[in-house]
């Protein structure tokens, strides 16, 4: 008798584990293939909407010229669009100046940074090259200060080495942007100014680009 009740709770005790067992499975399984999440979109870009635009110091000059002219445009191929909020713009910034020479300055002063996702963010740094690889950049006040300042060179004598006097093409000043938070659908505005120095070509064509970069901010203290 004994042996036959150990028996029969055996079978009700591996009955049930085997019911707990199904239903187990069976609830994983449905999290599993049916279970989303949603995240948000961090997304920074210039903003296709505002006008762009500069101002040289030719009118001011002891003689003045009307000789040098600039251009600013996004680049096409940085078009980008956040998929959580629709909104777009562009990655990448270019800055195009004809007919530089020496003591010719080109402030830009319509730049502006929108986040367009759905995350807060910081911006920490910018992103400065010629795409043509004719000219070097280097910081000589680098972010996070700001303003921001560097120079383009051109290495004249083939060294490899910045040589300050003979081969300053243009300093490049930003000011604002860097270690500046933006909230969704936020924006900023400053200006990229850039004044060309003796060793600057004279009828030639400088241009680079620029982008930024961001990380998430974190608002607890």
């Amino acid at each position: 008798m004994w042996n036959r009740k150990i028996g029969a709770m055996a079978l009700i005790i591996a009955i049930t584990l085997s019911i707990f067992g199904f239903a187990y499975a069976h609830w994983s399984d449905t999290v599993t293939i049916e279970g989303t999440v949603q995240m948000g979109g961090m997304t920074l870009a210039f903003d296709p909407d505002e006008i762009l635009d500069y101002v040289d110091n030719e009118p001011l000059l002891p003689e003045p010229k009307d000789v040098g002219w600039a251009e600013i445009y996004y680049d096409p191929a940085s078009y980008v669009q956040d998929v959580h909020t629709n909104k777009s713009g562009y990655k990448i910034l270019v800055f195009k100046i004809h007919d530089a020479y020496p003591q010719y300055r080109v402030d830009f002063t319509t730049v502006v940074l929108h986040n367009i996702g759905t995350i807060p963010l910081h911006i920490t740094g910018v992103n400065v090259w010629d795409p043509t690889g004719e000219l070097n950049w280097t910081w000589t006040t680098p972010p996070p200060t700001s303003p921001a300042l560097g120079v383009f060179w051109k290495d004249f004598d083939g060294d490899g080495v910045y040589d300050v006097d003979d081969e300053e093409i243009m300093n490049v000043k930003f000011v604002n942007f860097v270690c500046v938070q933006l909230e969704p659908c936020e924006s900023t505005k400053g200006e990229v100014d850039i004044d060309f120095k003796q060793p600057a070509e004279e009828c030639h064509t400088y241009y680079f680009a620029i982008s930024f970069e961001a990380i998430q901010w974190d608002k607890a203290p």
